[in-house]
């Protein structure tokens, strides 16, 4: 590696900081200390990037993992808000036909009733998630203009 000579004026305490980082760490020369102090700093800021660059990539990782659960949970919402639709609507019916003398579960016969309950509410969940990916289109459009 080749030298490149300086001439170099400091203060008084840069010089002493200096002289007493040559004798704590045995340099024989200024040179060599500033080269060390030099050396040292280049590395700190590189692990100061490295660091942050760390962050970034577990932070984002950590952003994509949540994301995965709560989409999760946000479809066993769904799911629950789903049922309860159907219920509503099945509640409905047997309020305004007032006709049922019993209750027969789904398990064991699923009622005409019950079928077009839910189809309705399958249409009403499809339709806003249609109208959400509509204005999500737009929105991205408006975005780039």
């Amino acid at each position: 590696m080749k030298k490149q000579r300086r001439m170099i004026s400091l203060d008084e305490t840069t010089d002493q900081y200096i002289q007493a980082y040559m004798e704590e760490h045995h340099f024989r020369f200024p040179g060599e200390a500033i080269e060390d102090i030099c050396r040292k700093y280049r590395d700190e800021k590189e692990k100061e990037w490295s660091l942050q660059y760390i962050t970034e990539v577990v932070s984002r990782n950590l952003h994509e993992v949540l994301k995965k659960e709560l989409t999760k949970i946000r479809l066993g919402a769904n799911s629950a808000d789903k049922n309860s639709q159907i219920l509503i609507e099945l509640m409905n019916g047997l309020f305004f036909n007032q006709g049922a003398k019993g209750l027969m579960t789904t398990s064991i016969q699923e009622m005409d009733s019950v079928r077009v309950a839910r189809e309705e509410v399958e249409k009403r969940i499809s339709h806003q998630r249609q109208k959400r990916i509509d204005w999500g289109e737009l929105k991205g459009k408006q975005e780039t203009h």
